[in-house]
């Protein structure tokens, strides 16, 4: 592949996610990590995190603190908050390719950059942003500098290494470490390496990787440690320095901590099917041949990456705890694996596999924008056919005897998934996340009422997020009488406590209603265009007179 084919690809991938970042952010994580986040930066209180008034403890420290410094930077925008991904994610993409090119060559350094970035949950990650799409980066960072350690010594890759590994350690848990160590552990290992590398240097990087951390000790030591009286998961004397480095991570692993779930042991093979397309099908060969071969040839160059994805990969799935976004981090691993089965192998069934599977996927993008079309109805109808043409012309061209590419499937596969998940970001969020009435609220009391405290009967991170005023709150008809004694309100309400105001004395003027709908969660019925009214419900943006003007005084 030539430099010229490379960056005009990779540009394409970059601009389809940049596209993403003035996009909604999504409600729940994804809110929920923004509004603690804007309260850093609005509080200057970096330490102690709260949400609704409350002590919350479940993530630890270093995203917030690297996104409350854009958003100090740049105000409470989509584009603050998801900044940070999006540079981190460059960061992954680079290591993917430093790595890659140490452990091959350029041009599977190419392959592999080109099929990570165009992973459909990679465009997804930088677009409903939660602590994935930065670990991501500081996992590569990580593994990267580690695997230089192991080859050479030097100050440089030392402090490097820690501090991709602390960083790492303090945006998801001490879990997080399994990857990189396995990769570097069972590779020299199985080089024959191990004995040869017990040196001094790898009691350094834990030394260093253990004052990195000091912040995120002192931080949920201060916020819990220091005060056992904190009622946290409904109980008292609740260590968060115990959670951080325990349960939140071996806790969910074993279904010991107080956050529990239910695993399968197929989630993570089917979610990569969707996840780490169109790749997946090619990618799952090359992880079943590079095992193969692990059997056969000792010393490969693809035991780094085999083990950095494949013992993840199995701990995640014997999980009792899973999300799809999980695995996200060790999809550059199996991008490297790939990359060096397009590369090198040019056995016949490979070729076919790979060609059948690009095709396959292409033409399944073309069928999901045509679905969403037809029963979502974007109305965007030309736009989305303008991108439907172009992706259904470069899949016929691509498939003909005219083009003589080496490497044209390859270029196909980036091409329909950027294009696919451009209509994404142009045409179906937007229609999509408009029905987040949280931000909806927040973006029209910023523009006509500026200057107004905002008082809101329940809790919504997007609209506490975007929000520009004081945001008050209140749960019930009596405090709300107290809130608006001396001055008319604006009010934030949602349909039960609506119903309330309406059964009660007080004098209000509806100002705008906003159609709501929770729209991580998608039922056939809100899908549907035609029928997608009777799921909605309305949030009301209203204007509560004085007490004194209800009779109250």
């Amino acid at each position: 592949m030539t430099r010229k084919t490379f960056f005009i690809l990779i540009s394409t991938v970059l601009t389809v996610n940049l596209i993403g970042l003035f996009g909604d952010i999504f409600t729940q994580d994804s809110s929920l990590y923004a509004t603690i986040s804007k309260s850093f930066s609005v509080s200057n209180d970096y330490i102690n995190i709260y949400v609704n008034g409350n002590d919350w403890l479940d993530k630890p420290h270093f995203p917030f603190w690297v996104c409350a410094v854009f958003i100090k930077l740049l105000g409470n925008t989509s584009f603050a908050y998801k900044l940070p991904s999006f540079i981190f994610f460059i960061v992954g993409l680079t290591y993917t390719y430093k790595l890659s090119k140490k452990l091959y060559n350029t041009n599977i350094a190419y392959i592999s950059t080109l099929i990570l970035g165009s992973s459909i949950h990679i465009f997804l990650s930088n677009n409903d942003v939660r602590a994935e799409a930065i670990l991501l980066g500081l996992i590569m960072g990580a593994s990267y500098h580690l695997y230089n350690l192991k080859l050479n010594f030097s100050v440089r890759e030392l402090i490097l290494a820690a501090a991709f590994t602390a960083a790492s350690i303090m945006t998801k848990g001490i879990f997080i470490l399994i990857i990189p160590f396995s990769a570097l552990f069972f590779d020299m290992l199985l080089k024959k390496e191990l004995k040869n590398n017990l040196k001094i240097k790898w009691l350094f990087v834990l030394i260093l990787t253990f004052i990195f951390i000091i912040p995120e000790i002192y931080a949920v030591y201060q916020q819990f440690d220091l005060h056992p009286e904190k009622v946290v998961f409904g109980q008292k004397n609740v260590s968060g320095v115990k959670f951080i480095f325990w349960d939140s991570q071996f806790g969910r692993f074993f279904n010991t901590g107080p956050i529990k779930g239910e695993g399968d042991i197929t989630f993570f093979i089917h979610t990569m099917l969707w996840g780490f397309a169109p790749w997946a099908i090619i990618g799952f060969s090359s992880l079943a041949m590079t095992g193969k071969n692990l059997l056969t040839k000792v010393k490969m160059k693809e035991s780094f990456t085999f083990f950095g994805f494949s013992i993840m990969f199995l701990i995640f799935s014997l999980s009792k705890f899973q999300l799809p976004h999980y695995i996200n981090i060790i999809y550059p691993f199996i991008a490297i694996m790939t990359a060096s089965l397009i590369y090198y192998n040019h056995k016949s069934w490979v070729n076919k596999l790979f060609k059948f599977s690009i095709n396959i996927y292409s033409v399944v993008f073309l069928v999901v924008i045509t679905l969403i079309e037809y029963f979502f109805n974007t109305e965007h109808l030309i736009a989305s056919l303008l991108i439907f043409l172009i992706q259904l012309i470069t899949l016929i061209y691509v498939n003909t005897k005219i083009v003589k590419h080496k490497y044209k499937f390859l270029i196909l596969g980036v091409l329909s998934s950027s294009l696919f998940f451009l209509f994404f970001n142009l045409f179906f969020y937007p229609s999509l996340l408009k029905y987040q009435s949280g931000s909806q609220v927040a973006f029209y009391v910023n523009k006509h009422y500026p200057k107004e405290v905002i008082t809101a009967s329940y809790d919504d991170w997007l609209l506490q997020y975007y929000v520009k005023n004081d945001l008050h709150r209140v749960r019930t008809i009596d405090e709300l009488k107290k809130e608006i004694e001396n001055k008319n309100k604006i009010l934030v309400v949602e349909e039960s406590f609506y119903e309330e105001i309406k059964k009660s004395t007080l004098d209000f003027d509806i100002l705008k209603v906003f159609e709501n709908y929770r729209v991580t969660k998608l039922t056939a019925d809100f899908f549907y265009y035609k029928t997608r009214k009777k799921t909605l419900s309305n949030n009301y943006l209203i204007e509560v007179k004085t007490v004194a003007n209800n009779g109250y005084k």
